[in-house]
């Protein structure tokens, strides 16, 4: 898909952001231990309230056929409409500049500056790039921006995000980067005071109830949520994480995914990131843990 020409305020994303806050998932002390080690972050004031309503009207304005059905990828640059599994309106939109202009705002981060350059990390990239000794080193988020709209009843069912490679392979997708435009919060009294009836009535009917992103443990007895707000990031690694998109039981939510890129630096370690080195689950011993995980890791990406 082409980029397309959107006309967006010149200062648009240009000023970093005036106070992000900051709570890196600690998953040993959540009710998900086995994840223990795996890398997710929120990052909460990333974009303002009026920046988010200007990207998802800039991402309306790229689509002539408005918010199309999103679709899952089932192997081989194939995709196919599984609304079983998937259930929402999407619209891609390619952009470099925006992409980019959003990662600006968070690299500077050293929460995010750790992962900028991988090595000996198995539990992201796998067993076998960390025994040929790999390093991969960032070099930009996607420009492909999926931006997906969920109204009532919508969802996306729990599944592990896929790895993009570029066509000429030179770039790979390790981690995901999610950006929430719009949250569950309340219209404020002094707000619906302002209004008419009808107009306080249509308030409240359009506040977003549910769509949280939830980790799930494998055997999906446990979780942990993260709630939209409007602005807020969530970083977190593809590999392993199986989490997905509850349902909307009110409202819209809007929210915008792309990937963050790697190449391949070199095949011998010549020093280690701060990432933790964590064994992969052996698959071998008959653990319904690995087994399930496994499984997990096959079910359908984005």
């Amino acid at each position: 898909m082409a980029s397309v020409a959107v006309d967006l305020p010149r200062d648009f994303l240009t000023k970093p952001a005036p106070h992000i806050s900051v709570h890196e998932i600690d998953f040993a002390q959540t009710d998900l231990p086995k994840y223990a080690g795996l890398y997710a972050v929120i990052l909460d004031n990333v974009l303002s309230l009026e920046e988010c309503s200007t990207l998802i009207k800039a991402a309306e304005n790229t689509s002539a056929n408005g918010w199309e059905r999103a679709m899952i990828n089932i192997g081989g640059g194939r995709q196919a409409l599984i609304t079983d599994e998937r259930n929402c309106g999407r619209i891609i939109w390619d952009s470099r500049d925006i992409a980019g202009k959003v990662w600006e705002r968070i690299e500077h981060l050293p929460e995010v500056q750790q992962i900028t350059r991988l090595s000996n990390v198995p539990r992201i990239f796998g067993i076998g790039p960390a025994k040929r000794g790999e390093v991969w080193r960032f070099t930009r988020p996607n420009e492909r921006m999926r931006f997906l709209k969920y109204v009532g009843g919508e969802y996306f069912r729990p599944h592990c995000d896929g790895s993009y490679e570029t066509p000429g392979r030179k770039e790979r997708s390790y981690f995901t980067m999610h950006l929430y435009l719009n949250d569950t919060g309340a219209t404020s009294d002094a707000e619906l005071a302002k209004m008419s009836a009808t107009e306080r009535l249509e308030a409240v009917k359009s506040e977003l109830v549910g769509g949280a992103t939830t980790f799930h443990s494998i055997d999906m007895q446990k979780q942990l949520d993260v709630v939209p707000k409007c602005g807020r990031i969530l970083l977190f690694q593809h590999r392993d994480l199986l989490h997905s998109g509850d349902d909307v039981v009110q409202g819209v939510k809007y929210t915008m995914r792309t990937d963050l890129m790697y190449t391949l630096e070199s095949t011998r370690s010549e020093g280690k990131s701060r990432m933790p080195v964590l064994e992969e689950p052996k698959t071998g011993g008959g653990s319904d843990d690995a087994k399930a995980a496994k499984k997990a890791r096959a079910r359908f990406g984005l």
